[in-house]
């Protein structure tokens, strides 16, 4: 029944697989079920010509290692078919399911993607004894430092600052290797670096090492250039190597080593740590440095052009310089630029490209001339030769012609000898050493600095002063209504000299009885509606007021009240009795004024 079991689990692994085969992008997993600490492979499986892929997101797992690549062909009935197949090691960090994501993969203009993995990882057991008292699992062999090891290597152990070196770290392993985990970037200090491919790009290699075969993988591969002289040690690489080793197990743990008695296997990480490693780095010779010398080492080629050579005053031309070859280019800076008096320029525009790498100077000349434009050499340490080499950059003549004055922004470039100092021109920076005298006090804790800061302050209290008085002296309604009576009667009082100006007597009289009822009433604080000549009498007497006003008040308002109760029946002098009432008014106001 177990071999019928196996045959048939291989039948429809078979269809499972040609299923797969028939898609043109699919995901496949070594195990669904796997265990935390415990690498297993995700692989995506392209059966077409891709021009980009984007991962999953490998949530809850490490990346042990990976991407790896690797591809194969096939011709089957004169057709041929390639399969690319890109896998990462991967150990899930806790128990627990989870979901990979799909992957997608650009073919021409289709996009492919795969299906979501789902994984359900369970927690690591360690191993146990059996009834026996013995272990389940018994190690055939162990891992030793000659069975495993890390070797960092190096292109020279001995170069100048400035100089390109290749450093490597490389895995060495007599058992089979399945994956690495938990490796970090290594540091260069005192090195400019920059990580290039790994020379295995994925696929295990086989080296003899001493008459001993190992399986090898480089790990990392880095371009490194010292920038300090001295002796510098690069720091260990350490991590953990998986590997998978034979182990003796008295029980079968699947139907491959039930049907087949196969010998069991088991995949264990194994950590391990490369030798510290030391460069000396050796200064740059001081004898023969060309004064221009910038830095560059290596072995290069140097070329200049301009674009144009004769143009007119305030054109533009560019000056370009270009350096190829081998060293230290990427940390080769602008050249410095000697050019004649009337010329300027800016920092230039850089650019790279494989080997090369080009300055494009903007220059423009201000005033008319010819021009040679030299001392544009170029110079760098050659590592082979150990010296000093200067590129000459050869000679470049210059004609510039007159500006064209109709143009836009036309000038005139005057140097700075023919510039006549004035009180109100703009002059040159004043060069040389010159000394600095304090002409005025500063304006910091100075009595305009002080004033300011104090001022607002006095000016928010000033306010808040005034502001209170006006609110305690609107606050008594008695003497707000006393100073209102002046207002009051004043406007009454040109209503009343409009309707004399029109000879209205009716009109006038009556707009005279209101203005000083009104008056009266504000002014000793009594109602309208109990105002009387009675009323009027006592208070003006309380008030010590002259007998004579008081005499002439009552009778013009005996007058006033006569007329607006008989009217046409009064006969008189308008302008006069308008006087009068003005004078009335005006005496009461400053006797009144000055009892209160």
């Amino acid at each position: 029944m177990g071999k019928i079991k196996y045959i048939l689990a291989l039948f429809f692994s078979t269809l499972f697989f040609q299923h797969y085969r028939a898609q043109s992008v699919y995901a496949q997993v070594s195990s669904k079920q796997v265990q935390a600490g415990v690498p297993f492979e995700y692989a995506i499986v392209i059966n077409t010509t891709p021009n980009s892929y984007s991962p999953p997101n490998f949530k809850g797992f490490d990346i042990v290692s990976g991407p790896n690549q690797s591809s194969s062909t096939q011709w089957v009935n004169g057709q041929t078919s390639t399969q690319m197949t890109l896998s990462w090691a991967l150990v899930a960090k806790k128990e627990g399911k989870y979901v990979i994501g799909p992957a997608s993969v650009m073919a021409g203009s289709q996009k492919f993607e795969t299906s979501a993995v789902s994984i359900e990882v369970s927690k690591g057991v360690p191993a146990q004894a059996n009834q026996g008292g013995q272990n389940e699992t018994q190690h055939s062999t162990k891992i030793s430092g000659e069975d495993l090891f890390i070797r960092s290597g190096v292109s020279k152990a001995k170069c100048y600052v400035g100089e390109q070196v290749t450093i490597t770290q490389k895995v060495y392993c007599r058992l089979q290797i399945i994956g690495f985990q938990k490796f970090t970037q290594p540091t260069y200090d005192g090195f400019y670096s920059q990580a290039q491919e790994s020379a295995s790009k994925g696929q295990l290699a086989m080296e003899n090492v001493d008459g001993v075969n190992y399986y090898t993988y480089e790990l990392f591969r880095t371009v490194a250039i010292a920038n300090k002289a001295g002796k510098i040690s690069l720091s260990p690489v350490e991590g953990d190597v998986v590997i998978r080793r034979q182990t003796n197990n008295a029980k079968p743990r699947n139907v491959f080593e039930q049907f087949f008695g196969a010998p069991s296997f088991e995949d264990v990480p194994v950590t391990t740590k490369s030798r510290a490693l030391s460069i000396e780095v050796m200064p740059l010779p001081d004898a023969g440095k060309p004064a221009g010398f910038n830095g560059a080492v290596g072995n290069f080629s140097y070329k200049v052009s301009a674009t144009r050579t004769e143009m007119k005053a305030n054109d533009a031309f560019n000056l370009k310089m270009t350096i190829a070859g081998r060293g230290n280019l990427k940390l080769v800076n602008p050249l410095k630029l000697n050019l004649p008096e009337g010329f300027e320029t800016y920092d230039p525009k850089v650019s790279e490209s494989a080997g090369s790498k080009t300055f494009d100077y903007l220059v423009i000349p201000r005033t008319e001339g010819e021009f040679n434009l030299n001392n544009l050499d170029f110079s760098y340490f050659d590592i082979d030769a150990k010296k000093y080499v200067v590129v000459p950059g050869g000679e470049i003549k210059i004609k510039v012609l007159p500006p064209d004055p109709n143009a836009s922004g036309a000038q005139v470039y005057s140097p700075q000898s023919a510039v006549k100092e004035t009180e109100n021109d703009i002059r040159y920076i004043k060069k040389g050493t010159f000394l600095l005298s304090k002409t005025e006090s500063e304006f910091f804790n100075s009595f305009s600095h002080i004033a300011l800061l104090v001022f607002p302050i006095v000016g928010l209290g000033l306010g808040l002063f005034l502001r209170r008085n006006h609110i305690k002296s609107n606050s008594n309604v008695i003497l707000v209504r006393e100073k209102k009576a002046a207002k009051l009667a004043k406007k009454q009082l040109m209503n009343a000299e409009k309707l004399m100006s029109l000879n209205k007597k009716d009109e006038f009289y009556t707009e005279i009885l209101t203005a000083l009822t009104n008056y009266l009433s504000h002014k000793l604080n009594i109602p309208v509606a109990d105002l009387s000549r009675e009323s009027i009498q006592k208070s003006l007497l309380q008030k010590q007021v002259d007998e004579t006003i008081l005499s002439k008040l009552i009778s013009t308002i005996e007058t006033g009240e006569y007329a607006k109760y008989a009217p046409g029946s009064v006969s008189g002098d308008l302008k006069m009795v308008y006087n009068d009432t003005v004078g009335l008014i005006t005496g009461l106001e400053q006797q009144l004024s000055k009892k209160s």
